[in-house]
């Protein structure tokens, strides 16, 4: 592996951590032509996908403390992305919903990070690439559990 320092080309957990690095990093460049940031793709997908979630179990699936979440959600609703309503159940929480703006906004920038997904993995072959994620899900299963 070219320019690899010495020692670190076989470890694996390097090799995740760097790769993480740069798909992170170019996913925020590619985020910003829509004045977004990874953490507001990764909050408009679970939302699209979880609609009506309460903001404590987004804090807890984002693995953020409740108050950043907070600011988080004020910051996609100030940009018209989602609106806050009060949960049927229990008038002390809040469930977060995307607006009609927010369901595009999260359609565009999931098509960014899938781009750049594609670069990034760009030397696997895509049953490679299925291999890899079904990899990592099995190591991810156990961690989700864990307290953070």
């Amino acid at each position: 592996m070219a320019d690899v320092p010495p020692g670190l080309s076989d470890w694996t957990g390097f090799l995740l951590i760097k790769c993480g690095w740069w798909l992170h990093r170019m996913t925020e460049v590619a985020l910003k032509e829509l004045d977004l940031r990874d953490r507001h793709l990764m909050a408009l997908i679970i939302l699209n996908a979880a609609d009506g979630l309460a903001q404590q179990e987004l804090a807890r699936h984002l693995a953020l403390d409740p108050t950043l979440v907070v600011a988080l959600v004020d910051d996609l609703e100030d940009k018209g992305l989602c609106e806050r309503a009060r949960h049927p159940d229990d008038r002390r929480r809040h469930v977060i919903q995307l607006t009609a703006k927010g369901r595009r906004m999260y359609r565009d920038a999931r098509a960014l990070a899938v781009k750049v997904g594609d670069e990034i993995f760009a030397p696997l072959e895509r049953s490679e690439r299925a291999q890899l994620t079904a990899m990592l899900k099995r190591i991810m299963g156990p961690l989700w559990l864990r307290p953070r």
